[in-house]
């Protein structure tokens, strides 16, 4: 299926990131699922991930057509225009075109069958003790794919990361947003019992930028004063070119290590653990709607080693100015755009 399955007009449509938004903090809830507000920059991080995510999905596509990966990269020169002039885009750019060229040679062949696409999908929510679902609420999501192996489904979650350890893979079982999902897929009839986390490593290289006349002078001289002779046989260091950078990071991409596939299996009972905690949280969420009280959880201002994106809009005390000049108005739960539901959303 490319959308997501119908679900009851008169209940609204609940999504992961806003159930986990409004755990942490209510008041950001607020400003994304309710007001609306959108910030109008977003990190590089995210941007580049947003690529190589989109780049993984077009590759399963194409799964049958034998040029996928020119295919691939031609996307990927699609989603830098301005690379040219753009040293950041021109950055992202090499980086994603090594990642996946490495990656089409890491994995020319799968140990798995493609059951799903970006498969979107809703379920019900369910009281844990009587069975009964929400009068109120359906949940909605979207998982990268689901596969086949012979030992049965599998979800396969594609992440990029600046480096895999033990704490990186630790944190992996904690994802509480696929489990969940993998529950709720169990109930449409895809009999999931575990997820593999696609990882694929960001290199740290960086194409080196030469030296200026000034700088090659004032190197040249240091070296002179060093010799006996009071002369330099150095050479001013020119820019690296596109081709020797993009050739840099090719090898270091053909190395193994370079790409991660981690299998975890499904615990029953954290699956029970999950929907306790999603229905309490849809009570939670039904009682501030009712007394519209969305408070601040100043502890989650700087999760993830940055500022939350609403910071500045708090730290003004909501000045509808500040709103108007970093934020623009969309609608939420992107990841479901491509869903055919009536629904209202939450």
């Amino acid at each position: 299926m490319t959308s997501v399955e119908q679900a009851p007009t008169d209940k609204s449509v609940l999504t992961y990131s806003a159930l986990n938004t409004f755990r942490n903090c209510p008041r950001k809830y607020k400003h994304r699922y309710l007001d609306n507000l959108r910030p109008r920059e977003r990190a590089d991080a995210l941007s580049f991930g947003s690529v190589i995510h989109s780049a993984i999905e077009l590759w399963y596509r194409s799964i049958a057509n034998g040029n996928r990966l020119s295919i691939v990269l031609d996307f990927i020169d699609q989603q830098f225009p301005l690379r040219a002039g753009d040293d950041a885009q021109k950055a992202m750019w090499h980086l994603a075109r090594a990642m996946f060229t490495g990656y089409a040679s890491c994995y020319p062949t799968e140990d798995f069958e493609i059951v799903e696409v970006e498969k979107l999908f809703t379920g019900e929510i369910r009281n844990p003790e009587t069975g009964r679902p929400s009068q109120t609420f359906v949940m909605a999501g979207k998982v990268d794919g689901i596969v086949r192996r012979p030992d049965g489904m599998y979800l396969l979650e594609h992440k990029t990361a600046s480096s895999i350890d033990a704490s990186y893979l630790d944190k992996l079982w904690t994802d509480t947003q696929i489990a969940l999902y993998s529950f709720q897929l169990r109930q449409l009839g895809y009999p999931i019992v575990g997820v593999i986390y696609n990882v694929l490593l960001k290199s740290r290289l960086k194409q080196k930028a030469g030296e200026s006349e000034v700088e090659f002078e004032s190197r040249r001289k240091e070296l002179a004063a060093k010799n006996k002779s009071g002369r330099s046989t150095a050479k001013r260091q020119l820019p690296e070119s596109d081709e020797d950078f993009q050739a840099r990071l090719d090898e270091w991409y053909s190395r193994p290590e370079a790409f991660h596939r981690e299998h975890i299996y499904l615990s029953e009972d954290r699956l029970a653990m999950l929907q306790d905690e999603v229905w309490e949280i849809t009570q939670q969420y039904l009682d501030a709607r009712r007394r519209g009280k969305w408070l601040l959880n100043t502890s989650n201002c700087f999760s993830y080693q940055r500022p939350c994106e609403f910071l500045p809009y708090c730290q003004s005390g909501f000045n509808p100015n500040v709103a108007e000049n970093l934020y623009d108005i969309t609608l939420p739960h992107e990841e479901l755009t491509n869903a055919d539901s009536d629904a209202p959303v939450f």
